[in-house]
């Protein structure tokens, strides 16, 4: 069937819009056949001729005109859908449009969202670079001053242990110095007590060797006397008496030297010429 325009005019079976028109609530979608109902009740009548009905609808061409009404309400029907269809695409296109607009700009949205989300989480990359460069640069600087603190200290034991050595080098060398004197003095004092007990064993041995004579002397006087008092005693009144008183014998006392040695070379005493003891 061709509408006016010569456009084919269809019943749709299936509605061609699935938005708020096509679920039969408006003019349109898959509720526009109930116009064409409206219409057919409207121009053919309430069961007996509608608006008049031509008599009631009882007429000899009541049944004509009813039908010749009711084909053309059916076009005025097809042609109101098309139109409804019309305004259906134009309404689904504008809703497509909009639809495409609001998505174009959530994309946008999203995308600036994801811009900015990008570059916080640049920054915050960067941030946190320049944090773990901060925190080598300090762990740098803390290892620089830890060996230049090493350094230090082992320079300072070296200088440490050089004042050391050189101070008991220096101790050391009085130590030595005081040492060879104190032996020196001491060897000059022994030397000097070493001579005065030399000379003092020398009058001792002098003096034992006087002694010595001496006593051999009294003993030889004594010894003397009593063979001379024996011999007198046994001879007895025959013995010839001296009219002399005569003076017993003298000691014999022979030269000594200073070291007591026997001095037989008109020396005088002098030790100088007997040589050593």
């Amino acid at each position: 069937m061709m509408d006016s325009g010569g456009v084919p005019m269809t019943m749709p079976v299936q509605p061609a819009n699935t938005g708020n028109n096509g679920g039969g609530f408006g003019w349109g979608g898959d509720g526009a056949w109930w116009i064409i109902i409206l219409f057919l009740f409207a121009f053919c009548g309430w069961g007996n001729g509608g608006f008049g009905g031509f008599g009631g609808g009882f007429g000899g061409n009541g049944a004509a005109i009813q039908g010749a009404l009711t084909r053309a309400d059916i076009n005025d029907g097809f042609a109101i859908n098309n139109l409804q269809s019309g305004i259906n695409a134009i309404q689904q296109g504008i809703c497509d449009a909009s639809y495409a607009l609001n998505n174009a700009i959530q994309q946008g949205f999203a995308n600036t969202n994801m811009g900015m989300m990008q570059g916080f989480n640049g920054v915050q990359s960067q941030i946190c670079n320049l944090g773990a460069q901060l925190a080598q640069c300090c762990c740098d600087i803390r290892s620089a001053i830890q060996e230049v603190n090493y350094n230090m200290s082992m320079q300072t034991n070296m200088l440490q242990n050089t004042m050391n050595s050189n101070t008991r080098d220096i101790i050391d060398s009085q130590n030595s110095t005081g040492r060879a004197i104190l032996d020196k003095l001491c060897q000059m004092e022994y030397n000097g007590l070493n001579d005065k007990y030399q000379a003092a064993l020398a009058e001792v041995q002098s003096l034992r060797t006087a002694q010595n004579i001496y006593q051999q002397n009294a003993y030889l006087t004594a010894n003397n006397e009593a063979q001379t008092a024996e011999l007198i005693r046994r001879l007895g009144k025959d013995y010839p008496v001296n009219a002399v008183v005569v003076q017993p014998s003298t000691p014999v006392t022979f030269p000594t030297n200073c070291c007591g040695q026997f001095n037989g070379g008109g020396w005088g005493g002098n030790c100088n010429q007997c040589g050593n003891c």
